[in-house]
């Protein structure tokens, strides 16, 4: 079952950056449709972020398509846990992201990348994509993020909605 979708054709609420990012719109940038968000910087960390509520001890999945520059070296698509909103959870999965990623001509360059976890005790997760500015110019164009929650579980693990 899809949580969440956004492809930033009308970029829904709850979207906010840290440090330098934004939507391109229209730019012919983007995975699919005609928008992205993007974050890009040489110093200091610079993130997409979204809070979402999930339900507790179920297992989920989140995609994004992203499109990494050649000089990316410290990137991170992340899931944090957020009991507070303010983004310092503990991490509960994460993958680095060095640029420019596998050669994808049929998708514009961006490649697909998937997190799968378990939320655990949190009813809210943060994700993010995100670099560290290490002195050259790098970027992280994103499109199209998902949040699936493939199976509804109690605490006991019962299967409620197998998807």
């Amino acid at each position: 079952m899809t949580l969440f979708y956004d492809d930033f054709e009308q970029p829904k609420s709850g979207w906010f950056f840290g440090g330098n990012g934004g939507f391109d719109v229209g730019k012919g940038l983007s995975h699919k449709g005609a928008n992205n968000a993007w974050v890009r910087a040489s110093s200091g960390w610079n993130a997409l972020n979204r809070f979402h509520p999930v339900p507790p001890r179920t297992d989920c999945t989140v995609a994004a398509w992203l499109r990494l520059s050649d000089t990316l070296t410290d990137g991170y698509f992340s899931v944090r846990g957020a009991a507070e909103l303010n983004g310092d959870g503990p991490i509960i999965t994460e993958r680095k992201l060095v640029g420019p990623g596998r050669p994808n001509p049929a998708h514009g360059n961006y490649n697909k990348y998937e997190l799968r976890f378990n939320s655990g005790g949190f009813s809210r997760v943060l994700i993010y994509v995100g670099l560290w500015g290490v002195g050259r110019d790098a970027w992280i164009q994103i499109d199209g993020v998902e949040i699936r929650d493939p199976l509804v579980r109690i605490d006991d693990g019962t299967e409620l909605n197998p998807v």
